[in-house]
């Protein structure tokens, strides 16, 4: 199988699965515990997260482990927004987990505010200072779409709020930038910020939420005071482990050049057969997000499955619901929705791979038209 649904989840690196297992093997101890067993361990989630924390720019007593992202922006939206009457801004364009934190605050009461999307897939910036005010508690917006692949100018909009409102808390869903984009954290100037760690070759099951220092947060979890008593509970030390494997496996792949010259030849490809690529500018080159016309995207990925290639067809996490929000915030209509398919691309996809992909999902919606016009 190609495999061009790594927006979705990715392979587990190898390094990753044996920093795992020996863990899980050899290291087993809890890392709670006060004789030396149990401190070695302790010291290896230690030096896991400093070592992520380097190379994200970030300070390693800023990185809380979360089981994921999911969770992480839970945490932000429940325990991590000081003026609890203060009103919200997100954009139109996030992930559900940020989306749907809001709409139950929303239920509670809260004000939601929601700046759109421009037609790149981007967010409408002027909109945003439109909105944020000095009773803003909470800017949360993506930095790279899930769904286009599209980044979000997270340091300028941070910038600006900061002049506009100083007291405003600023949140980042990082999951498709994490690593990705290679921003530092403090460079970008937020306070939140959410990753995922099963996006860049670890096990699913593992995530951190980065918490700017100085920054009061309430638990999420209390018990034991683990992760410095904002996340108690026993520390998942194999996974822990496989996550830094993984973000130093990924950044000695990682080639920014090679996917974007990757990532502009298959849309190339695409536009010149008809296509239409959603989300062409300042994308991350992981992603690609193409409108086949009259071929609907659920055919062509099930066609494209049983000729050797996986690909998506919009979020995972929403591939139970009809429509796209995100999609349709871009302007798109119901049956460009529909005809809609999600390729996403890993450090170390084959140019080969990738190409013989497109033309047999090309040959896939060809095969759909065919069979409309008989």
């Amino acid at each position: 199988m190609i495999y061009l649904d790594n927006a979705a989840t990715t392979r587990v690196f190898d390094s990753a699965v044996i920093a795992a297992e020996k863990a899980m093997r050899d290291e087993f101890y809890n890392p709670n515990t006060t004789y030396k067993s149990g401190v070695k361990v302790r010291d290896s989630i230690e030096n896991s997260r400093k070592y992520i924390a380097e190379k994200i720019g970030a300070y390693s007593d800023e990185l809380v482990f979360t089981s994921c992202a999911t969770e992480s922006n839970n945490w932000v939206f429940n325990c991590g927004i000081k003026n609890k009457k203060g009103n919200i801004v997100i954009s139109a364009g996030e992930h559900s987990s940020v989306y749907e934190s809001a709409m139950q605050l929303k239920s509670r009461g809260c004000d939601i505010r929601i700046a759109p999307l421009d037609k790149n897939g981007g967010i409408d910036e002027t909109r945003i200072y439109d909105l944020v005010d000095e009773n803003t508690a909470l800017l949360s917006v993506i930095h790279v779409s899930n769904e286009t692949g599209v980044i979000n100018p997270i340091k300028r909009i941070a910038e600006n709020i900061r002049k506009l409102s100083p007291k405003t808390l600023i949140h980042s869903d990082g999951v498709q930038g994490f690593i990705k984009t290679g921003d530092s954290l403090h460079n970008l100037g937020i306070d939140y910020y959410s990753a995922s760690a099963h996006k860049i070759g670890a096990p699913k099951g593992i995530g951190l939420l980065y918490i700017k220092r100085g920054l009061g947060i309430a638990p999420y979890i209390c018990g034991g005071g683990q992760e410095r008593g904002l996340r108690s509970g026993t520390q998942n030390t194999p996974y822990i482990a496989a996550f830094a494997a993984a973000v130093e496996q990924f950044d000695k792949l990682a080639d920014g050049n090679r996917m974007h010259n990757l990532r502009n030849e298959i849309c190339d490809y695409f536009v010149s057969n008809g296509c239409k690529i959603i989300g062409d500018t300042n994308n991350s080159g992981y992603i690609i997000c193409v409108c086949i016309p009259n071929a609907k995207a659920e055919i062509v990925q099930n066609l494209a499955h049983d000729s050797g290639v996986i690909v998506g067809k919009g979020a995972a996490c929403s591939g139970s619901k009809r429509g796209n929000r995100v999609l349709s915030a871009i302007g798109l209509s119901d049956k460009e929705i529909e005809c809609c398919v999600r390729i996403s691309l890993f450090a170390d996809t084959a140019r080969d791979d990738a190409m013989n992909a497109v033309k047999i999902i090309l040959d896939s919606a060809n095969k759909i038209r065919s069979n409309h016009v008989g």
